[in-house]
């Protein structure tokens, strides 16, 4: 076949021919967008390596491209390409419902320190595995804090204590979902507005501390705070859980 020019192809990409011509298919733009690139996009898919390497000037490859049109690869070398900002085939497929077990590659992170396992979790997957679990992004926010948001509950405490750079704890996620407990460790952590997982439990469950949990639990907070500060926690649990049955009677 006569060679023809970018543009050229490009016309007939989008008249729905497709290319399989290796040559025709590296041709490129100013930006580094392939001829194989706008096939991918309109739905075209390639197995060959050294097409889904392609990229265009954001680092972004071919096999990027068609994983964000839904094909899949399980091939490791595939999954890693990253584009210029450290995001992953594996990130991209991720973000469309496909999921992997491998730690290798769930553990894959972008600039941000979004890992594969971050996205997969934000998509309703989960895993128990506690080194996965603990994958943190750049803002110290883990798998554990993802999971939890959507309803995963554990009762592992060194879990529950992770916190992001907020303070905030696997625990104060899991309580704001309704989860309650009356471990006097776990009820004591506070973000760094001091606001504890206890009064997160009042706000969201209408819990109070009785009897030797209460007794407990003000031993653990003499610990942490001072003595007006308790009072404060105190007093906010009481009116947290006066207000959320009074929202519950509304309803």
């Amino acid at each position: 076949m006569e060679m023809c020019t970018f543009k050229q192809a490009i016309t007939q990409v989008n008249e729905g021919k497709f290319f399989e011509d290796k040559e025709i298919l590296k041709l490129c733009n100013g930006n580094g967008w392939s001829v194989a690139h706008e096939q991918a996009f309109r739905g075209w898919t390639t197995e060959d390596k050294e097409i889904l390497m392609l990229y265009d000037d954001t680092g972004w490859t071919v096999a990027h491209e068609q994983a964000s049109q839904g094909w899949t690869t399980e091939d490791p070398e595939i999954l890693k390409f990253c584009d210029d900002v450290g995001q992953t085939v594996a990130h991209v497929q991720a973000s469309r419902g496909w999921t992997t077990e491998d730690k290798e590659i769930l553990k894959l992170q972008n600039d941000s320190g979004w890992t594969v396992a971050h996205e997969q979790a934000s998509r309703r997957w989960t895993t128990n595995d506690e080194e996965i679990l603990k994958l943190k992004d750049n803002h110290e926010w883990t798998v554990a804090h993802i999971q939890a948001r959507r309803g995963w509950i554990t009762e592992n405490k060194e879990i529950l204590k992770l916190k992001d750079d907020r303070g905030t704890s696997v625990a104060y996620v899991q309580a704001s979902q309704g989860w309650i407990t009356e471990d006097p460790e776990i009820l004591v952590l506070a973000t760094h507005d001091d606001i504890t997982v206890a009064e997160v439990q009042a706000k969201y469950s209408g819990w109070e501390p009785e009897g030797e949990v209460k007794e407990k639990f003000v031993q653990e907070l003499q610990k942490n705070f001072s003595k007006k500060k308790i009072q404060e926690i105190l007093q906010d649990i009481n009116e947290l859980r006066k207000k959320y049955f009074e929202r519950i009677l509304l309803v």
